[in-house]
């Protein structure tokens, strides 16, 4: 098992909606993502600023690549994709950001 941290940010104009999708996640999205090997899949918000932490069994690229070719997440991506911001960070490259993991307590 994989801990995972990342990290992107949110249209603020945006925010209300992105927010209000993801207290009311779709029921076949969270199981898509159960199925892949995905667990302990939480999202944080600082304002329009996003962190996620995740477990993942196996490879985290792979689990998030087979999530993406079902049919569910590629509507959730068509709704929600628009609302991020196309980097994590001003004068980067990257839109969703994997953070390096500098502590951990069990």
């Amino acid at each position: 098992m994989k801990r995972v941290g990342m990290t992107w940010r949110v249209h603020p104009e945006h925010l209300e909606p992105y927010t209000d999708i993801h207290l009311n996640p779709w029921p076949d999205l969270l199981q898509a993502i159960q199925e892949v090997g995905i667990h302990n899949y939480s999202i944080f918000a600082l304002g329009n600023r996003m962190f996620a932490y995740l477990e993942v069994d196996g490879d985290v690229g792979e689990a998030l690549g087979k999530l993406g070719e079902t049919d569910v997440y590629k509507r959730w991506a068509i709704e929600v994709n628009p609302w991020v911001l196309p980097t994590a960070v001003d004068g980067g490259d990257i839109q969703f950001m994997e953070i390096d993991s500098i502590f951990y307590c069990p």
